[in-house]
């Protein structure tokens, strides 16, 4: 079986992230989650987005997958409900509410890599990135909470406040 030297590069700073994410817990506690979403906000508010403003959230959901393909982030995401669930989007006090699952995760991957728990700054820095990109293309503050964070996929929360 033939390597690749550039996954296998990446998978490396991968680590690497996922060691420093670890010593920035370590170091400044609960508030490394928060440097690290707004990092990861602030990063998607500053990137050129080709699209913007679209009142559809689905349609705005596409224009990020493509955003993030184009600055080759391939962070796979699709819109999720059980079947029990009324409809893929809610309204309650005045949000917008929207399951999405996440699959083939490199911070996931590199995270039981290394042995280092989900749900924390690493996670939460793709969040913002994510988060940041939305509120280009959709026009609303939006923010992504975890459900489930799982081996295989990962299910969060988007809340647009319109």
């Amino acid at each position: 079986m033939h390597s690749n030297p550039d996954l296998e590069r990446v998978q490396g700073l991968m680590v690497f992230l996922a060691s420093a994410a670890n010593g920035l817990e370590d170091i400044l506690g609960r508030g490394a989650g928060s440097i690290t979403y707004r990092a990861g906000r602030t990063a998607g508010l500053k990137q050129q987005v080709q699209r913007t403003e679209t009142e559809d959230l689905l349609k705005a959901l596409d224009l990020v997958w493509e955003e993030m393909c184009r600055i080759g982030m391939r962070w796979a995401f699709e819109p999720y409900k059980k079947l029990a669930e009324p409809g893929l989007v809610t309204h309650e006090e005045g949000k917008t509410k929207l399951k999405l699952v996440f699959r083939n995760c490199m911070v996931r991957s590199s995270l039981f890599r290394y042995g280092h728990p989900q749900k924390l700054s690493l996670c939460l820095m793709n969040h913002g990135l994510f988060c940041g990109l939305l509120e280009q293309i959709h026009g609303a503050r939006a923010n992504l909470d975890i459900l489930h964070a799982g081996e295989n996929a990962c299910i969060k929360l988007l809340t647009i406040d319109k």
